[in-house]
């Protein structure tokens, strides 16, 4: 149904408007048309006349300098929006580590950001890297790449048909190394270490239940792999307790061997 003709001079007329023109006192060459595909709006006698991105008054001039040019002296035309065409939402595809994938639609000739299009897919998740995004936009026949963050890209204004996605923050590897206690302490073994912090020989014997009653302290050995040879130390574990000497720090694979007394 054509709805009541609407003057609108600040409104411009767009793909599948459908419009009426009176030419005055010549009823064959009005009517109601429909601006097609190519924004021609095609007309009895003068064909198809540019109409997308024109005023409708703009279009009555042009249709009135045509029909004056060869057809009729003195025509009087009026142009007017009749309906309004229902263009299909703009889509914007955010997938990736949002709570909630999938099209993001928005009307068009309205604008959608970045943070909006995030948001509206439900936001970021735990695992989401906010400074890892990554926009696809066809530009005529290419692909483009580009690389956002949501924090400083916030308002960067997406296009129909653009695909976001969020990746996920890197997992970092957790190193995990060990030293060897053996020989006589009351919880031999293997202990995992943060190769990043400093541990000590004496800490290493207390974690490894501390020194058995016939453990000798004094000549505790630690033997350390150096490329295709191997290092050994002999330490004297009771005197570095008593004098707060210096800790003799491990390294990971160090083995630590807690010999027994010889009396």
């Amino acid at each position: 149904m054509v709805s009541e003709a609407v003057f609108a001079e600040s409104v411009l007329l767009k793909e599948a408007d459908i419009v009426s023109v009176t030419v005055f006192n010549e009823e064959t060459l009005s009517g109601v048309f429909t601006i097609g595909p190519e924004g021609n709006l095609v007309l009895p006698l003068l064909g198809g006349i540019p109409a997308i991105g024109r005023s409708a008054d703009e279009l009555a001039g042009e249709v009135e300098s045509l029909l004056e040019s060869k057809y009729i002296r003195d025509a009087q035309v009026v142009v007017a929006l009749s309906k309004a065409s229902e263009l299909p939402p703009q889509l914007i595809t955010v997938i990736g580590q949002v709570a909630a994938p999938g099209r993001v639609p928005f009307e068009a000739g309205e604008s959608m950001d970045l943070f909006t299009a995030v948001a509206s897919a439900g936001g970021l998740v735990e695992r989401s890297n906010r400074y890892n995004l990554e926009l696809k936009r066809r530009e005529g026949d290419d692909l483009k790449t580009y690389r956002l963050s949501i924090d400083s890209d916030r308002n960067f204004s997406l296009r129909d048909g653009d695909t976001v996605i969020v990746h996920a923050m890197e997992e970092v590897e957790e190193r995990v190394e060990t030293i060897t206690v053996i020989g006589e302490v009351k919880d031999p073994g293997a202990i995992q270490i943060n190769p990043d912090e400093p541990f000590d020989l004496i800490t290493a014997i207390a974690v490894a239940g501390g020194f058995t009653t016939i453990a000798r302290p004094t000549k505790v050995v630690v033997r350390r792999r150096d490329g295709e040879s191997v290092k050994t130390f002999e330490l004297n574990v009771l005197k570095m307790q008593k004098d707060q000497s210096a800790p003799f720090f491990l390294l990971p694979n160090d083995t630590v061997f807690v010999p027994e007394s010889i009396f």
